[in-house]
C-alpha cells in the first residue's frame, strides 16, 4: 500500500508542476519567449519521463517480475533515469534551441538524446549495482519505448509551432536595413512562414537590384531613427552599412539598447571561399579561415565524455576476451610481441604511439611501407585482422587515455606526414581534430592503402570536411556505417 502512496505523491508533484509550467510555455509559446518555452518543453520532457517510467516499471512488475532484476528502490531509479536525461537534454537542446528544425533533425535528436541518456544510466548503474544485477532487459527497452514517446511530444509541439506561426502567432518582428546580396539572402530565409519571422519593412538607400527588399521598403537608412520612435514594436533590426554610415550604427545601436530591440550587425564576408566563421577576440571581430565546431568547449566535453564511456565499455565488455583469442593465434602464427607499437602525428602535429594487433611479421619498413593487398609481410591471421579491423581494437586505449577519439581523421605514419605535408594542400588541416579509430574518409571510399595522390587529396578533403561540419550525430552515423562496412562486402582498400 506505501509503495503505491508513495508513486502517487510523486506524480501529485509533478502534476502540480505540469500545471505551473504549461501556463508558463502557453504564455512563452505565444509572446514568442524563446528561453521560457525552452524551460517549458523540458518541464513535459521530464513529467514524460517520470510518468512512463513509473507507469513501465508496474507493467514489468506485473507482466515479468524476474526482469527487474533486483531493481526495488523506485526512487533511486527514477532519480538516475531524470539526472541521465536532464545532463543530455542539456548537451542536446530540445527543438527550440533554433526558430525552426526539421522533422529528420528532431528524430536525429532524440535518438542522440536518449542514446546519451542510455549510456549515462549504464554507468550510474554500473558504479552502483554489482554487475550480476544489471538490469539490461529493462534499461533498453524502457529507453527504446520512451524514445518514441519522446519524439511523438517532440513532433506535436513542432506541429502546434507552425500552426500558430502560420496563423501570425510566435513571431519576432524585425527590419532590415541595406541593400546587398547577404541581406537579400537573410530576408529570404526570414521570410519563410515556418521560421517565425515577421518582417515589418526595409531600409536602404538609392536603387536597389532584389526584389524582395524593393518590395518591403520604407524609407532611405537616414529614416531609421525618425520611423524607430514611432514604432517602437520591433524585436530585432539585422542591418548592413556602408563605411561612410557607420555613425548610423551607433545611433541604432544605442537606441536598441534603451528600447529592448536586438541589434545584428551583417558584414559582407568574401575574403574567402567556403566555410567561415565569426569570432569575437578580446573585443575585436576577426573571421576564422573555417568553422570548427570542436573547438567550442562543450562540444569538447560531449565528444570527450563519449569517447571515455564507449572506449571503457569496450575495453571491459570486448577487449578482455578477444585478447586472449587473438594473442593465442599471433603467437602460433608469428613469433614475436603481441602488440604492435607505432608513432603516428595525432592534434596539432603532436606524436603518441598508437597501439594495434601485430598483424605482420617483425620486420624492418613496418614504419615506412603501407600495407598492400599481397603483402608478404602478413601472416594469415594478421591478413585476417586487418581486412575485419580486429587489429584496431587495442587503440581504444589511445582513445581512454585521451590520444586519439573514437571518430576523427585517422592518424598516418610520420613519414607519410612528412611526405604528404608536402605534396597536398591544407594536409595538416586535418590535425586540428584528434585521430579517430574511423573516420568521415573511412566510411565513404577512403579506408586503407592510398597508392595515388588523388586518392590521399580524397581523404583530406573527407577529413576536413569533418572537421568544419562535426556534430555528435555525425559521429553516431559513422560508428553505424563503420560496423555495418564491416560486417557487408564494403572493405575499400584495406589490406
Amino acid at each position: 500500500m506505501y509503495f503505491w502512496e508513495r508513486d502517487f505523491h510523486i506524480i501529485y508533484f509533478f502534476a502540480l508542476g505540469f500545471d505551473a509550467w504549461s501556463r508558463r510555455i502557453t504564455h512563452g509559446i505565444r509572446m514568442g519567449t524563446d528561453k521560457n518555452l525552452r524551460i517549458g518543453i523540458y518541464a513535459i520532457d521530464i513529467t514524460l519521463l517520470t510518468l512512463f517510467i513509473l507507469g513501465f516499471y508496474k507493467l514489468v512488475a506485473i507482466i515479468s517480475p524476474a526482469s527487474l532484476n533486483g531493481i526495488d528502490n523506485v526512487p533511486w531509479l527514477l532519480f538516475t533515469y531524470l539526472l541521465s536525461f536532464s545532463i543530455s537534454a542539456f548537451l542536446f537542446p530540445s527543438i527550440t534551441q533554433s526558430r525552426f528544425v526539421k522533422g529528420e533533425a528532431i528524430l536525429l535528436r532524440v535518438i542522440t538524446t536518449c542514446f546519451m541518456t542510455l549510456l549515462f544510466i549504464s554507468l550510474i548503474t554500473l558504479l552502483s549495482h554489482p554487475s550480476s544485477h544489471f538490469p539490461r532487459k529493462f534499461l533498453l527497452i524502457s529507453i527504446g519505448l520512451y524514445m518514441i514517446f519522446l519524439f511523438i511530444e517532440r513532433f506535436c509541439i513542432r506541429a502546434y509551432l507552425l500552426h500558430l506561426r502560420s496563423n501570425k502567432r510566435n513571431q519576432k518582428r524585425v527590419l532590415l536595413i541595406g541593400c546587398d546580396q547577404t541581406v537579400s539572402q537573410l530576408f529570404s530565409i526570414l521570410n519563410t512562414p515556418l521560421y517565425g519571422y515577421d518582417i515589418i519593412g526595409t531600409f536602404y538607400d538609392g536603387e536597389c537590384p532584389y526584389e524582395n527588399l524593393a518590395s518591403k521598403r520604407i524609407g532611405s537608412i537616414g529614416d531609421i531613427y525618425g520611423w524607430l520612435t514611432k514604432n517602437s514594436n520591433v524585436n530585432e533590426i539585422y542591418g548592413h552599412f556602408p563605411k561612410d554610415q557607420h555613425y548610423i550604427v551607433n545611433m541604432i545601436s544605442k537606441f536598441c539598447d534603451n528600447h529592448l530591440i536586438r541589434f545584428y550587425y551583417i558584414p559582407t564576408i568574401d575574403v574567402f571561399k567556403g566555410n567561415m566563421a565569426f569570432r569575437i577576440l578580446e573585443g575585436v571581430p576577426v573571421i576564422a579561415r573555417r568553422e570548427e565546431p570542436l573547438r567550442n568547449v562543450k562540444n569538447q566535453f560531449i565528444k570527450r565524455t563519449f569517447d571515455i564511456i564507449f572506449s571503457a565499455l569496450v575495453l571491459i565488455l570486448i577487449f578482455p576476451w578477444m585478447f586472449i583469442i587473438v594473442a593465442i593465434i599471433i603467437k602460433i602464427q608469428s613469433p614475436g610481441p603481441i602488440f604492435f607499437l607505432q608513432e603516428r602525428t595525432g592534434l596539432d602535429g603532436k606524436i603518441f604511439k598508437c597501439i594495434k594487433f601485430r598483424s605482420m611479421k617483425v620486420n624492418d619498413d613496418a614504419d615506412k611501407v603501407q600495407a598492400t593487398a599481397d603483402d608478404p609481410r602478413k601472416f594469415p591471421f594478421g591478413d585476417f585482422m586487418r581486412k575485419a579491423n580486429i587489429d584496431e581494437l587495442p587503440q581504444f586505449i589511445n582513445v581512454f587515455v585521451g590520444d586519439m577519439s573514437v571518430v576523427g581523421p585517422r592518424p598516418h605514419m610520420l613519414r607519410h606526414t612528412n611526405e604528404y605535408s608536402k605534396l597536398i594542400n591544407r594536409f595538416m588541416v586535418r590535425h586540428f581534430a584528434k585521430p579517430g579509430i574511423t573516420g568521415l574518409a573511412q566510411v565513404t571510399g577512403f579506408r586503407g592503402e592510398t597508392r595515388y595522390i588523388d586518392q590521399m587529396e580524397g581523404r583530406v578533403k573527407k577529413d576536413i570536411e569533418y572537421i568544419e561540419n562535426w556534430t555528435f550525430l555525425l559521429d553516431i552515423k559513422i560508428i553505424f556505417q563503420t560496423v555495418w562496412n564491416m560486417f557487408g562486402k564494403e572493405k575499400g582498400n584495406a589490406y
